[in-house]
This record gives structure tokens, C-alpha cells and sequence, in this order.
């Protein structure tokens, strides 16, 4: 049952957790997104296209981002009831260490939960439409290679011109040289073109234009008109090949069960399991930040100097866990014992919890005890 100081304290955590998450997610996806530019750039997809991909990014920062946002929360909330003496407070009133992070550490289960879910579900599932969409774009040549004002030559001795691309694969001013033929090259001239997937593969279907034809006896140059002529142009595109699925885009229980009679699993099976025992692994690092956090801001004697050194302090901490937590992963990859990936965030979780909710009173008046026994 909830009570007015869990609500309270929840109240404390919540605005700064969404802040920080949404700054931060927004601040990387940024950064990210640019690295997306160059599909706009070289392959000619639209702003639509550029923004979904950019959004399929998301739920991969999210995973990394949502433990520091909660430690980030964590460690502003107490901040400011530290500030309001409201702690001190809390504590004179009998209010217990258990009692105060309790909320707090609710909190961190459903960041937790939320964490495993984008690590086992949505973020392989978001990156296999993001590989999916890269891969037709790539492939999709009235986008990735015919562009406006350019010669685009799709194989040797066949090049095409275009004075203008429009929406929905529209083309006008078409120049088609076709010379992969020596003794019979041919020229197509046309005023407007469309570019339609069949059952053929891809034709560009040309209006309003002319064949010119050298002929190889007398040199001349045949014209023939025409008002509709198809190109089948299927076998000029980049086309998909067949699409690998690399560690962020394969679910735990691919990853944990490589395919050895596939070359790249064969080639990386260490790397796969690792990162599988990784994905589960990911939601217990939420809960040691937040019990770095948690003892850095009460698990301390009062400080009338402030807590900026502690919370300075914490934030080093747990970046030198998480660094270990990588290095573990890559480690393990290499030489097996996957358990060493759940025993760094396990062992510190039970240290923590340890130094924070032991009983030192309790401890000093056994040790009291022992040293009389043996008197």
C-alpha cells in the first residue's frame, strides 16, 4: 500500500527521471541520427524515410540510458531533501533507510522491467526494420542511383540522364545510351519516363521519344519514334543481398543458440552467447546504480559540507562498473565463463545492499557479546 511519503518521495523522483531520460536520449539521438545523413545523401531517400530510420534508433539508447537515468533521479531527489532538511527529519522520526529507498527502489524495478524488455524485444525488433529499410533503399535504384543532372551509368556501356526526378519514381528528359554492344549500340531519347515494379522486376517504362541506331553498312543514323517503349532494368539494380544479422539485431534466444552452419556465427559465437547472457544481464545494472546512488546520498554520516563529492563520487563508480561490466563481456567472448557477465552487477548489489541496510548496532552489541564470552 501506498502512503503519502512513498507518494511523496515518488513525486521527487519521477519529474527529474523523465527529464534526464528524455534529454539525455534526445542529446545522443542526435549525435546518432547523423551518422544516418549519408543514406539521404547518397541514396536519395526522403525526409520521411531519414526520420523513421532516425527513430528506430531509440529503444538501443534507451537501454543504455534508462539505469543512469534512475541513478541520475535517484541521486537529484535525495539532493533536494537533503537541501530541505527533510531527511534529517525523516530520520529523527524514526524513519528507517528501508523506509526512504523503498519507493525509490520500486521505482528501479519498473526501470528494470522496462530495460529487459527493449534489451530481449524491441530493440533487435526495431534494428531488424531499420537493417530491412537500409537494405531496400540501397537496392531501390529510382532512389540510390538515378538523381537529377546526372549521368548514372548502372553497368558498363549502359548509362542513363535524367533532367528531373519527381515523386513516385517519375522521370523527365531521359537520355539512355546503350553501347554494351559495340557493333549495334543504340540511343533512346525520351520526353517523360515512369519506373514500375512488375512481375519482371523493375522496367522503366518510356513516352514520347525515339530509338536512334547507327547502321553498320552505310553509317547512318536510323531514327525510329515511339510514344511508349518498356526497359526491363532489372538486371542494372545494386539488389539486396542476403541480410546477416549482427548482435543488436537478433533476439537472446538466437544469440544464446548460434547457427555453426553459418560463417559469420561460426566466426563470432563467443560474441553472440556473451552478448545474449549481456541482454539479461543489462536490468541488474539498473539497480546497482541505484544503490551506489542510494548509499552515497544516506548511507554516509550527515555532511554539513554538502554531498557534490559524494554524488561526484557515485557517478565515478559507477562508471568504472560499467566499464568493468564491458570488459567482463568481452572477456568471456574470448574465453567462456559467462557467469562472470551476472556476477559483476550481482556482487555489487549485494554489497551495497549490505553496506546499506546492515544493522551496525546490532553487529556491535554481537561482537560485545563474543568478546565477553571469550573473557
Amino acid at each position: 500500500m501506498i502512503n503519502s511519503l512513498d507518494k511523496y518521495i515518488l513525486r521527487q523522483c519521477l519529474t527529474p527521471l523523465i527529464l534526464i531520460l528524455a534529454s539525455v536520449t534526445l542529446i545522443v539521438w542526435m549525435t546518432q541520427t547523423l551518422q544516418r545523413i549519408d543514406i539521404v545523401v547518397e541514396n536519395g531517400a526522403g525526409l520521411a524515410a531519414f526520420a523513421l530510420l532516425s527513430f528506430l534508433i531509440i529503444p538501443s539508447l534507451l537501454a543504455i540510458i534508462i539505469p543512469f537515468a534512475l541513478f541520475g533521479a535517484a541521486v537529484y531527489a535525495l539532493y533536494r531533501l537533503h537541501s530541505d532538511s527533510e531527511i534529517a527529519v525523516l530520520f529523527a522520526a524514526g524513519v528507517s533507510r528501508w523506509r526512504l529507498s523503498t519507493p525509490i527502489l520500486a521505482l528501479t524495478a519498473v526501470g528494470a522491467l522496462a530495460t529487459l524488455y527493449v534489451n530481449v524485444d524491441l530493440m533487435p525488433r526495431s534494428y531488424r526494420v531499420l537493417k530491412e529499410m537500409v537494405a531496400d533503399i540501397r537496392a531501390d535504384i529510382a532512389s540510390s542511383i538515378l538523381r537529377s543532372g546526372e549521368f548514372t551509368t548502372l553497368v558498363d556501356g549502359f548509362t542513363i540522364y535524367i533532367d528531373e526526378a519527381r515523386p513516385g519514381s517519375q522521370f523527365s528528359g531521359l537520355l539512355v545510351n546503350d553501347y554494351r554492344n559495340p557493333d549495334d549500340p543504340k540511343t533512346y531519347m525520351a520526353e517523360r519516363a515512369i519506373l514500375r515494379e512488375t512481375d519482371n522486376g523493375p522496367m522503366l517504362f518510356l513516352r514520347k521519344g525515339n530509338i536512334q541506331r547507327r547502321s553498320g553498312d552505310t553509317g547512318e543514323v536510323d531514327m525510329v519514334r515511339f510514344e511508349e517503349l518498356a526497359l526491363n532494368v532489372a538486371a542494372y539494380q545494386s539488389g539486396r543481398q542476403e541480410l546477416v544479422l549482427e548482435l543488436t539485431e537478433r533476439y537472446p534466444h538466437e544469440l544464446l543458440n548460434p547457427d555453426m552452419t553459418k560463417p559469420y556465427d561460426r566466426a563470432n559465437a563467443g560474441k553472440l552467447i556473451a552478448e545474449g547472457h549481456a541482454r539479461y544481464a543489462g536490468p541488474l545494472y539498473a539497480f546497482a546504480y541505484v544503490l551506489i546512488g542510494l548509499y552515497a546520498m544516506i548511507g554516509g554520516p550527515y555532511s554539513r559540507r554538502g554531498y557534490l563529492l559524494r554524488m561526484a563520487a557515485a557517478g565515478g563508480v559507477i562508471f568504472l562498473l560499467r566499464v568493468g561490466g564491458f570488459l567482463a563481456q568481452g572477456l568471456v567472448a574470448e574465453h567462456g565463463g559467462y557467469w562472470l557477465v551476472y556476477a559483476i552487477p550481482l556482487e555489487a548489489i549485494i554489497i551495497l545492499t549490505v553496506m546499506l541496510y546492515a544493522p551496525p548496532l546490532q553487529i556491535g552489541r554481537l561482537s560485545r557479546r563474543r568478546r565477553k564470552a571469550i573473557a
